[in-house]
């Protein structure tokens, strides 16, 4: 009965590790209008050459949505300053 246990344990840990797959090598950002919107779902954002982006006074920002890019874009001040550092 105890190697029974072992034996799942190791199939279900195998299992569980397999799931887990190989790291996202993309660098993440932070969307500014979801985080002074308080939209945490989608705050971090993976960057890749399809991420939305804008630039503002010389930086660049990274946006989970178009929309997020188009509500920044109306008013920018709104908007930066905000970054939270992590």
């Amino acid at each position: 009965m105890k190697l029974l246990m072992i034996l799942a344990l190791s199939f279900w840990g195998a299992v569980a590790a397999s799931c887990a797959g190989e790291p996202d090598p993309r660098p993440m950002a932070e969307d500014p209008v979801c985080l002074v919107n308080r939209d945490l779902g989608c705050l971090r954002v993976r960057v890749d050459e399809d991420t939305p982006r804008a630039t503002y006074k010389g930086k660049t920002y990274y946006f989970c949505t178009r929309m997020c890019k188009a509500e920044f874009e109306r008013d920018p001040e709104k908007y930066v300053g905000h970054e939270t550092g992590k």
